[in-house]
């Protein structure tokens, strides 16, 4: 998914050693996990639809959250 990124993200020869600002792998309450951004849904139905395809074909646990940046953090 790293290709799927904002205009003005870094891309060409340095996106593969990156991820996509919509897909960033986290650890939640020490389970790995995929954190999705809705916002792909609007710029690229198709790679939606294959993360959700991929989760449900894997019989991968779905949650819509809401995540919140760190305290301290700006936010912005």
């Amino acid at each position: 998914m790293s290709s799927f990124r904002p205009g003005g993200s870094v891309g060409g020869a340095a996106a593969h050693i990156g991820y996509s600002p919509y897909c960033q792998p986290r650890t939640v309450d020490g389970a790995k996990a995929v954190l999705v951004d809705e916002g792909l849904k609007e710029i690229e139905p198709m790679a939606w639809d294959f993360v959700m395809n991929f989760a449900r074909d894997n019989s991968l646990p779905v949650s819509e959250v809401c995540v919140l940046p760190p305290e301290g953090s700006s936010g912005g």
